[in-house]
C-alpha cells in the first residue's frame, strides 16, 4: 500500500501547501535546484465556487503541441481533479507562464511509459518522491507497472 492509496491527511495536505504559498510570495522556481518543474493549478471548487490552489509535478512539455505533462498523486481521489471533472477550464502557471488550461488523461500504457522517461530524466528526485510515497521499485519494470496505476492529465493551454 503506498502514500497515495488514502486522502492525505492534515498534516500531509499542510505539507503540500508549502509549495503553493512559497510560490505565491514570490519564490516560485525554487523547485528547480531539486531537480524538479512544478505547475501551479488554480481549479474552480465545485461546491463552493471559490478558487483552489495546487501544486503538481510537471513530468514532461512537448514544445511542438505546447503540452504539459502532470502526475495527480490522488487521482480521482483528488479534491483538484474532482474540480477539473465539474469545471473542465482552469488557471495553470508554469514559470511566469500564466494560461487557461484544460486536462485530458493519458491512457496506462503511455503514464507507465512517462514515469520512466521522467525517471531516466531524474532519477534522484523521482526515487525520493516515491519513497516518500511509500513505492519503492527495483527496476524500470516495475516502476513501468506503477505507472500504469498512476493518474497522468496532458495538460494544453486554451486557444484563446
Amino acid at each position: 500500500m503506498s502514500a497515495f492509496d488514502k486522502r492525505p491527511d492534515r498534516l500531509l495536505k499542510f505539507f503540500f501547501k508549502v509549495p503553493v504559498w512559497l510560490h505565491k510570495m514570490g519564490f516560485g522556481g525554487w523547485e528547480r535546484m531539486v531537480g524538479a518543474q512544478w505547475m501551479l493549478i488554480t481549479t474552480t471548487g465545485r461546491k463552493t465556487g471559490k478558487g483552489r490552489d495546487a501544486m503538481v509535478d510537471v513530468m514532461d512539455y512537448d514544445k511542438a503541441t505546447d503540452t504539459y505533462y502532470i502526475e495527480a498523486a490522488y487521482g480521482a481521489r483528488a479534491d483538484w481533479y474532482k474540480n477539473m471533472q465539474s469545471n473542465p477550464i482552469f488557471e495553470a502557471q508554469v514559470g511566469r507562464r500564466k494560461f487557461k488550461a484544460r486536462a485530458g488523461a493519458i491512457s496506462n500504457e503511455g503514464a507507465g511509459e512517462m514515469l520512466v522517461q521522467f525517471y531516466r530524466r531524474k532519477p534522484a528526485y523521482t526515487r525520493s518522491v516515491m519513497t516518500m510515497a511509500g513505492m519503492k521499485f527495483k527496476d524500470e519494470d516495475e516502476l513501468r507497472a506503477i505507472g500504469k496505476d498512476l493518474t497522468l492529465l496532458a495538460i494544453k493551454p486554451e486557444k484563446e
